[in-house]
């Protein structure tokens, strides 16, 4: 799936009850009449609906919120262009908006044709239905078999183009799901900013086309939100620079604890990337039965060995951190604990050992997540910079809770999590979850199921492992290494490579792709695109 993005002021993006904030305070604070920012609405889409569109016979679906009445400006504006309209009025008995009521009466005058039902039919002989039943202020479920249920049940069975208002009717503009029942949107335009819901996953399905249009609000309310949205853009004064006179000592230290006799690949796939995204030394710390294999792949990176366990597969935790302290050469910038290490219970302490002995930044990755289990809440007292990067699956673990509730709830979850355990949540998966401690959450636009081949993660820890000790604030470390690690994968599916993408893949491209990030000239389209 490819996602073409631009957005007019910064990557801010706003939930339900963010977006409500903004349209009030434009209201209150900026005395922005109501009825003006209406007008606006509707002429500004009846613009992109004519040049984008150009239908020849609309039908406009009016709902009783001012999401109807936005709908009745651009009918408005449609019968003043000699474009054929009618409409259809959702009968509700709630109080409709003084403006609405303003722009219905202009309606009337104008005698624009108002039916009285609709069949799948009379829909066909539209090239366009205009979607103005519900914004996203809808707040309770569309019940089956109701009136509205089956009459958007029709429109999305009907062969014609749709065009929703804000947010396809029925979809959430926070979670993206469903409530009920859904437009399916050919073009959406939505008002003064993104909305999660549009981009997030699962409602990046329902909007094909996405146009925004700003209604004359200041930059400074879009910018008061806690929800971003990560593309080229973003990152154009984010991407340190590197001193001509720079050495190895200068672009940080990574130490990689992991591997076992089954999965020795995990920890050189991690080291490769961290040097390919740009950090300066590597060393990687492995149980004995797999060390020359991690050497022979990886020449570049230092190597400790520790005594096997028992098991002759993994390494043994006593005497681990007094072997590891002798044995390192310089203090690591930062610390990647977990890929390939296997998930057993004893690691737990010696997790807990490291973050005492060492004040490094750290990325807690796969198997360093599976032996903490809930008691990752434990890791609060360490005052530590932590990053944990966990997939669905994990993530489920940590808070014993299903995975189908991770999925439906991505960034609500990853959020609370975030918040109340004092890290940072990469919460893995397509529209992969950023949360930082503060509250704020980045949906990341990079990445495609190419993508979904074994070593993925240990790659992506290895890439913010590499960017935290660079130097890079441990929340940029996340955002940036999370976007990078997709943008790379998404060069790659550009050149026809549409599956099996590999570790290795990224592991090649990676240097290229940071330098087409940092160069921050991408082209901004007019729109946003889902297919």
């Amino acid at each position: 799936m490819d996602f073409l993005v631009v957005y007019d002021f910064s990557m801010n993006i706003a939930d339900k009850n963010e977006a409500q904030k903004i349209d009030y305070k434009a209201s209150k604070d900026f005395k922005m009449l109501p009825i003006t920012r209406m007008e606006v609405a509707g002429y500004k889409s009846f613009e992109i609906i004519m040049e984008k569109l150009n239908p020849k016979k609309v039908l406009l679906i009016i709902g009783f919120g001012n999401n109807g009445g936005d709908g009745l400006v651009i009918a408005k504006y449609l019968h003043l262009r000699n474009i054929s309209v009618e409409l259809f009025f959702i009968k509700s008995n709630k109080k409709k908006s003084f403006e609405y009521i303003k722009n219905q009466e202009i309606i009337k005058k104008l005698k624009i044709k108002v039916l009285q039902k609709i069949d799948n039919k009379k829909l066909n002989e539209f090239d366009l239905i205009i979607d103005g039943i519900f914004g996203i202020g809808l707040n309770r479920k569309i019940l089956k078999n109701t009136k509205t249920y089956n009459l958007i049940n029709l429109i999305n069975k009907s062969k014609t183009k749709v065009c929703s208002l804000d947010i396809p009717s029925g979809q959430c503009a926070t979670s993206g799901h469903e409530l009920g029942i859904s437009i399916i949107s050919d073009v959406t335009i939505t008002y003064d900013i993104l909305k999660v819901g549009l981009v997030n996953h699962p409602g990046f399905k329902n909007s094909r086309k996405i146009y925004i249009v700003n209604l004359g609000t200041p930059e400074s309310l879009m910018k008061d939100t806690k929800n971003f949205y990560l593309n080229d853009i973003f990152f154009k004064n984010l991407i340190l620079k590197r001193d001509n006179s720079s050495n190895k000592g200068s672009h940080g230290h990574v130490l990689i604890i992991g591997g076992s006799k089954n999965m020795p690949g995990a920890v050189t796939i991690a080291g490769l990337s961290a040097y390919k995204a740009g950090c300066g030394l590597v060393t990687i710390c492995v149980p004995k039965s797999i060390s020359d294999v991690v050497k022979k792949n990886l020449p570049e990176a230092i190597i400790i060995e520790i005594p096997n366990y028992k098991d002759n597969s993994t390494f043994d935790d006593k005497n681990f951190i007094n072997i590891l302290k002798n044995k390192i050469s310089k203090s690591p910038s930062s610390i990647i604990i977990g890929p390939g290490m296997s998930s057993q219970v004893r690691f737990k302490n010696l997790i807990k050992n490291i973050l005492l002995e060492f004040n490094s930044k750290i990325i807690l990755d796969a198997d360093g997540l599976n032996s903490f289990g809930e008691d990752i809440k434990t890791l609060k007292k360490y005052k530590r910079e932590i990053i944990i990067t966990p997939h669905p699956g994990e993530m489920s673990s940590l808070l014993n809770s299903k995975i189908s509730e991770i999925q439906n709830n991505r960034e609500i979850i990853s959020r609370n999590f975030s918040k109340k355990n004092n890290l940072i949540t990469v919460l893995k998966g397509f529209r992969t979850v950023i949360a930082l401690p503060n509250g704020n959450v980045y949906i990341n636009s990079s990445g495609n199921n190419g993508m979904a081949t074994g070593g993925m993660g240990d790659s992506l820890a290895g890439i913010i492992g590499s960017l935290s000790a660079q130097g890079y604030k441990i929340e940029n470390a996340a955002i940036l290494g999370t976007y990078l690690h997709g943008r790379t994968g998404d060069a790659i599916s550009q050149k026809n490579i549409k599956r099996g993408i590999l570790a290795r893949d990224i592991i090649s491209n990676l240097s290229k792709t940071f330098e087409v990030i940092k160069k921050g000239d991408s082209q901004r389209p007019d729109f946003f695109i889902n297919e």
